[in-house]
């Protein structure tokens, strides 16, 4: 690919929010902080293979992106998705449908 077709990639909308969204984990994470704020602990538990540390990084990374914030709650440290984040409903919506239309098919086999 020349360098025109590069600079066009790196401008396409889709590969900016892939190079954020397409990471291992992220938007798993984000699928559970739209069923509600989450602890450090429940997200651990909701989200098996993950490591404590994968977890953290993920947080401090859409911390700094602004799309969760932290929050205090009873049960110890929380988070939240922020306006921002909550824009991704719609994302993981579709993804869901995808999958379970095309995935979850008898034939379908990954």
């Amino acid at each position: 690919m020349n360098i025109l077709g590069m600079s066009q990639m790196e401008d396409c909308p889709v590969t900016k929010a892939w190079k954020i969204l397409g990471k291992p984990w992220r938007i798993v994470i984000v699928s559970r902080l739209l069923e509600g704020n989450r602890t450090f602990n429940s997200l651990l538990w909701s989200l098996p293979g993950i490591s404590t540390r994968t977890l953290s990084n993920v947080l401090k990374e859409f911390t700094d992106m602004g799309i969760i914030e932290p929050v205090s709650r009873k049960e110890g440290h929380g988070y939240r998705l922020t306006e921002k984040g909550e824009d991704l409903a719609a994302v993981v919506s579709k993804i869901k449908q995808w999958s379970e239309k095309w995935l979850e098919a008898p034939s379908m086999k990954i």
